[in-house]
């Protein structure tokens, strides 16, 4: 299903955070945000989708939201967080692609969809020393809509940032899955993983096939949020290990599972 990436140890010092109770996974999608949850006292997966991040918080009176989105943003140089993360995922370290720098962010926040993607970029060069890609910028309203609302001073939600990949990878015995998760041989092997992983999966994930149209929802936003939600059923681990937080405070960090995959302890032998 995937190759292991070398030469980088999989366990994070110091002591794992755990997260006990619910936990909401929760991915951006072209309809706006879709989640998936576990209800009080019903071990059933259920799906929404939402028009906006602040309205998935209010639904839910979770321990914990795990989300596929950048929190922590960079000032002047990329977030260590993104490297760590590539370095675990190997051959699929493409899917952790260069977030928008706080700069950006508020250039966003400030003029709303009159922000043109020539000046972000423009930015993005100034303070990071290299271009702002389509792909981050096609996200970039919606990092904006989430730092507002972490920014509140009433907030009291616990979100962290998680990556879907990364939470794969770590679930698969620390084997990154090679097939895009766009393909069919892709989803299917995020499938395995997650058969042996979640209970309800299949059943979560056809129903949020059948409620919504492909325009508003993709297969993989769907695959996306099963993942975080399975990760959130272990103790989490912060990538990197002590992170460092942006000018807002907020922790560059992206959660995974902790779990030490079966070929760890055989390292030491690859290094002689």
């Amino acid at each position: 299903m995937g190759v292991p990436p070398t030469g980088m140890p999989l366990r994070s010092e110091p002591v794992p955070q755990c997260v006990t109770g619910s936990v909401v996974g929760v991915d951006g999608c072209a309809g706006g945000w879709v989640a998936v949850w576990t209800a009080d006292g019903d071990e059933t997966l259920h799906s929404g989708r939402y028009e906006s991040i602040e309205a998935v918080v209010a639904d839910h009176a979770a321990d914990t939201f795990l989300i596929d989105m950048p929190i922590g943003l960079p000032d002047d140089e990329p977030r260590t967080c993104d490297s760590v993360a590539r370095q675990r995922l190997g051959a699929r370290s493409s899917s952790v692609f260069p977030v928008p720098c706080r700069a950006v962010v508020d250039y966003v926040q400030r003029e709303g969809d009159t922000a043109e993607y020539d000046h972000a970029n423009a930015l993005q060069r100034e303070q990071l020393g290299s271009g702002l890609s389509k792909q981050a910028w096609n996200i970039t309203p919606k990092i904006a809509e989430i730092d507002t609302l972490l920014r509140k001073e009433q907030l009291t939600a616990d979100i962290r940032e998680s990556h879907p990949e990364c939470c794969f990878a770590a679930l698969n015995n620390w084997y990154p899955i090679a097939q895009p998760k766009s393909t069919t041989s892709g989803r299917a092997a995020r499938f395995g993983v997650l058969d042996s992983k979640l209970d309800g999966w299949r059943d979560c994930y056809e129903t949020a096939l059948d409620e919504h149209y492909r325009k508003h929802l993709a297969r993989d936003d769907i695959v996306d949020a099963l993942a975080l939600v399975a990760a959130g059923q272990h103790e989490l681990t912060s990538l990197p290990a002590d992170p460092p937080t942006d000018g807002s405070g907020l922790p560059m960090q992206i959660m995974v599972p902790d779990i030490e995959p079966s070929w760890h302890q055989h390292l030491a032998v690859a290094e002689q």
